[in-house]
């Protein structure tokens, strides 16, 4: 009973010490990744827009085979100033929080 004890617990410690291991170096390499991440462009509506993020109303991104839908996007480093109503052309990426907006220029 107590070898099998002593086979559980090692086995547990392997686990957790790999575990982190892996975490650490993975997170770090999706951070990378999210920059060179492929960036999207679309238009839409601006349903809202505050310090936590745009929320835009966007046509299809058939590249993501999304379909028209409202979602909310992360602000850029440096905030763009929109506000509801606003009709704009925009870029965005994936991150490891979600999508960032990149740029939003008014659609024509």
């Amino acid at each position: 009973m107590s070898r099998l004890l002593l086979c559980v617990l090692l086995a547990a410690v392997a686990a957790l010490t790999s575990f982190s291991a892996f975490t650490a170096p993975h997170h770090d390499m999706h951070q990378m990744a999210s920059a060179d991440a492929p960036v999207y462009a679309s238009q839409g509506i601006v349903k809202k827009a505050d310090a936590q993020g745009v929320a835009i109303a966007h046509q299809a991104i058939p590249a993501l085979n999304w379909p028209p839908m409202t979602m909310t996007f992360a602000q850029p480093a440096t905030p763009v100033a929109l506000k509801p109503g606003d009709a704009v052309a925009f870029t965005f990426r994936q991150t490891a929080g979600g999508y960032q907006l990149l740029s939003a220029t008014p659609a024509k």
